[in-house]
């Protein structure tokens, strides 16, 4: 199975002409999209139109009224578990844990933990998250490369802003790999155990990624869009 990742478009125009051109020019089986697509409605309208078959989750910064939006897609994978047809399944969970910032879609870690361990989540699954489990790919600095104010302000240790229940699901629940944005500083892939963890870079910085698996083995290449 090949997949294109992508996460934090933020309403980009030209990060989703660059989707449109990859996805035409080479072969995907999935388009996986880990939140914070837009917070304006007729970008999410047009995203689900032009590409239906997504597997979405909400972000943070999306808006409400998108996130209804985003609801009605044929593959909305939010609290959902869908089955791929070859032993693999996706099952999604979006927003993020208390930020800063006031976005939105912000959960308590109660609330993520418990909506996310009703989830039918297995070692053939694909997690498709929005934000990272804390400690990884989740540091948060400023310019001088310290500890970011507001992070510390709201007592994320360390700078780390990654979600605690996100890190404890999967350690509990060993899914085959976990695919998260969020945290725009960082890209990359890591093992959680038996998980192969892969931070999205962001999509409004024309980044991506791109997902081959094959038995258990994943493998991930970061591209330019």
């Amino acid at each position: 199975m090949r997949a294109l990742v992508v996460c934090d478009i933020h309403g980009e125009e030209e990060a989703v002409a660059r989707i449109r051109g990859r996805m035409e020019r080479e072969h995907f089986d999935h388009l996986l999209v880990c939140g914070d697509l837009s917070r304006s409605v007729s970008f999410a309208e047009d995203f689900l139109s032009e590409f239906p078959d997504a597997f979405i989750v909400p972000g943070n910064w999306d808006s409400k009224a998108v996130g209804e939006i985003l609801a009605k897609g044929r593959n909305y994978a939010h609290g959902k578990r869908i089955e791929l047809g070859n032993g693999l399944n996706i099952v999604g969970f979006g927003y993020s844990n208390i930020t800063p910032f006031r976005t939105f879609g912000e959960l308590n870690e109660k609330e993520i933990y418990e909506g996310m361990s009703k989830l039918d989540i297995d070692n053939n699954t694909l997690l498709v998250l929005h934000c990272p489990p804390k400690g990884h790919f989740d540091e948060v600095r400023d310019a001088n490369g310290d500890i970011a104010p507001l992070v510390r302000s709201v007592e994320q240790v360390g700078g780390h802003a990654g979600s605690e229940s996100i890190l404890r699901i999967i350690k509990e629940k060993k899914p085959l790999a976990a695919f998260f944005g969020h945290i725009h500083d960082h890209h990359g892939t890591a093992a959680l155990g038996g998980t192969t963890l892969v931070k999205v870079p962001a999509g409004n910085g024309m980044r991506g990624a791109v997902a081959e698996i094959n038995g258990r083995k994943v493998d991930v290449e970061f591209v330019i869009l």
